[in-house]
């Protein structure tokens, strides 16, 4: 199935295709929870701080459909 990634701060500088401003498109199994596709691009889980889809915040473990749109964001820290 397909879906759309966006990934930001500097996530996507090591992921070939990814766009900063638009995202990408990737084919994922039919099965891929959003744990999966954190590895799938092979990101540090450490360096993961919030995931959504289609704009709901989600856990890892939370399954795919296709068109979802997923947005990760590293860890958010203040001072």
């Amino acid at each position: 199935m397909k879906i759309k990634i966006r990934l930001y701060g500097t996530l996507g500088n090591h992921i070939s295709g990814h766009d900063p401003l638009t995202g990408m498109e990737l084919e994922v199994p039919d099965d891929a929870t959003a744990g999966d596709l954190i590895d799938r691009l092979d990101i540090p889980r450490k360096k993961v701080g919030i995931i959504s889809v289609d704009g709901n915040l989600v856990k890892k473990s939370h399954p795919l459909q296709p068109g979802n749109v997923v947005r990760i964001y590293r860890p958010i820290a203040g001072g």
